[in-house]
């Protein structure tokens, strides 16, 4: 029975999951976390998800790590909101790996979908029910905003295609979001925002801030102000519909829009306040928006389920 280890690594933690394998079935059988500033280089990476498996990574059949940063080479590749580089090209001849490939992690959120983390994934806008079949698109912040979209290839096989869309920047409506938009250059120090920015734990300290006067941790602001209808919910929740809408319309995503990230996930009201509704349905093609079934993930461990699926993939 095949053994995948998949690692879904970002720019603050990281987390380690083993699956098994069975007549196309993936399960899951044992998680582990650390801190990613615990983990110096890619040595510290291998021992810890050994560790945390309690098995060495050379018994595997794949070992997939989802990192949070562009992949332009399967083998290497660096975060992008944290030093650490992993190195995997010569893996096989130091650390005994038969198969090992790095994937961007929202490939790896992308790749979710089609497991059981997508088949629980709530649905936010849209009939509940089966999935219909088209492109699907996703999207997700928490350290950073993250994107990606999946399409069938010719011989209508699922296509896992990455994408930087977090990078765009970001648009601003009104006088008010543009004196919050000069406001948070400020504070970056730079000339224009993208979503990133806005939508990361970064930007909701300093939307909080703008608003309130308050310097607050996100974690703290989450848990107090994102809870409840405040204003800070409202606006977090605009900006967030409004980078979903443009997600959604660049990728065409008919099949699905999934929302994953720490913030949404943690704290639903994100994605079920009216604030959100009203964002996403504004502005034009309203009808083609509203034949796009819009679902959150509940499963914290979507990465980790897109990564074994990546690696199910590689075993075939």
């Amino acid at each position: 029975m095949p053994y995948i280890m998949a690692v879904d690594l970002g720019g603050t933690n990281c987390r380690f999951a083993g699956f098994t394998l069975d007549k196309g079935i993936l399960s899951l059988h044992r998680m582990g976390k650390r801190k990613t500033e615990e983990l110096p280089d890619t040595g510290a990476l291998i021992s810890a998800c050994g560790t945390a498996l309690d098995r060495h990574p050379r018994t595997a059949d794949a070992l997939v790590v989802g990192m949070a940063g562009p992949v332009a080479d399967p083998l290497k590749a660096r975060l992008t909101n944290a030093p650490l580089e992993v190195d995997l090209t010569d893996a096989g001849e130091r650390y005994g790996i038969r198969s090992c490939r790095i994937i961007n992690d929202f490939t790896a959120e992308a790749c979710a979908c089609l497991t059981e983390a997508g088949s629980s994934a709530h649905c936010v806008l849209g009939a509940p029910g089966p999935r219909p079949d088209g492109p699907i698109g996703i999207i997700g912040a928490g350290t950073g905003l993250g994107t990606a979209s999946l399409i069938r290839d010719s011989h209508g096989s699922w296509l896992p295609l990455p994408a930087e869309g977090g990078h765009v920047i970001f648009p601003f409506i009104g006088k008010e979001e543009a004196a919050f938009q000069d406001f948070a250059a400020r504070e970056f120090g730079l000339a224009c925002l993208s979503g990133d920015h806005v939508l990361s734990g970064r930007g909701l300290r300093l939307l909080h801030l703008f608003l309130t006067g308050e310097r607050r941790e996100a974690h703290e602001i989450a848990a107090e102000a994102l809870g409840s209808e405040t204003g800070t919910l409202r606006w977090y929740a605009r900006f967030y519909a409004r980078a979903c809408r443009n997600w959604a319309l660049s990728t065409l995503c008919t099949g699905g829009l999934f929302i994953t990230g720490g913030i949404a996930l943690r704290n639903p009201l994100v994605t079920e306040c009216a604030a959100f509704r009203e964002a996403f349905y504004e502005g034009s093609h309203r009808g083609l928006l509203e034949r796009i079934p819009v679902r959150r993930f509940t499963d914290m461990n979507s990465g980790l389920w897109g990564s074994a699926w990546f690696g199910m993939r590689m075993t075939a």
